[in-house]
Protein backbone atom coordinates (compact mmCIF):
# COMPACT_ATOMS: atom_id res chain seq x y z
CA UNK A 1 0.00 0.00 0.00
CA UNK A 2 1.36 3.43 -0.84
CA UNK A 3 0.76 6.45 1.33
CA UNK A 4 -0.90 9.48 -0.17
CA UNK A 5 0.74 12.78 0.52
CA UNK A 6 -1.22 15.99 0.15
CA UNK A 7 -0.27 18.11 -2.81
CA UNK A 8 0.28 21.78 -1.96
CA UNK A 9 -2.39 24.08 -3.29
CA UNK A 10 -1.34 26.26 -6.21
CA UNK A 11 -0.36 29.80 -5.26
CA UNK A 12 -3.10 31.50 -7.27
CA UNK A 13 -4.93 33.23 -4.43
CA UNK A 14 -3.09 36.50 -5.11
CA UNK A 15 -4.51 36.56 -8.61
CA UNK A 16 -8.08 35.80 -7.56
CA UNK A 17 -10.29 38.86 -7.94
CA UNK A 18 -13.89 39.44 -6.97
CA UNK A 19 -16.52 42.12 -7.48
CA UNK A 20 -17.88 44.35 -4.74
CA UNK A 21 -20.83 42.04 -4.06
CA UNK A 22 -18.55 39.09 -3.32
CA UNK A 23 -16.07 41.21 -1.36
CA UNK A 24 -18.88 42.70 0.75
CA UNK A 25 -20.23 39.23 1.48
CA UNK A 26 -16.77 38.02 2.50
CA UNK A 27 -16.39 41.00 4.85
CA UNK A 28 -19.96 40.64 6.15
CA UNK A 29 -20.78 44.18 5.01
CA UNK A 30 -23.47 45.60 2.80
CA UNK A 31 -22.39 46.56 -0.70
CA UNK A 32 -23.38 50.15 0.11
CA UNK A 33 -21.04 50.20 3.12
CA UNK A 34 -18.15 48.74 1.11
CA UNK A 35 -18.67 51.31 -1.65
CA UNK A 36 -18.79 54.13 0.90
CA UNK A 37 -15.57 52.85 2.51
CA UNK A 38 -13.97 52.77 -0.95
CA UNK A 39 -14.95 56.38 -1.65
CA UNK A 40 -13.60 57.59 1.71
CA UNK A 41 -10.41 55.52 1.46
CA UNK A 42 -11.09 53.46 4.57
CA UNK A 43 -11.79 50.10 2.92
CA UNK A 44 -9.57 47.43 1.45
CA UNK A 45 -7.30 48.10 -1.52
CA UNK A 46 -9.16 47.71 -4.81
CA UNK A 47 -8.35 47.50 -8.49
CA UNK A 48 -9.98 49.63 -11.15
CA UNK A 49 -10.39 47.55 -14.31
CA UNK A 50 -12.20 49.58 -16.92
CA UNK A 51 -15.29 50.86 -15.14
CA UNK A 52 -15.31 47.99 -12.65
CA UNK A 53 -13.85 47.89 -9.16
CA UNK A 54 -12.37 44.53 -8.22
CA UNK A 55 -10.84 43.20 -5.02
CA UNK A 56 -8.02 40.68 -4.74
CA UNK A 57 -8.55 38.01 -2.12
CA UNK A 58 -5.07 38.74 -0.74
CA UNK A 59 -6.03 42.42 -0.25
CA UNK A 60 -9.21 41.42 1.58
CA UNK A 61 -7.17 39.18 3.90
CA UNK A 62 -4.64 41.97 4.47
CA UNK A 63 -7.45 44.41 5.31
CA UNK A 64 -8.89 41.95 7.82
CA UNK A 65 -5.45 41.56 9.39
CA UNK A 66 -4.99 45.34 9.69
CA UNK A 67 -8.41 45.61 11.34
CA UNK A 68 -7.55 43.20 14.14
CA UNK A 69 -7.59 44.64 17.63
CA UNK A 70 -5.35 43.16 20.29
CA UNK A 71 -5.95 43.78 23.97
Amino acid sequence: MSELTPTPAPQTTNALVMNDFDAAALLDLSVHTLRKMRSTGTGPVYLKIGKSCKYRLSDIHEYIGRSAVSR
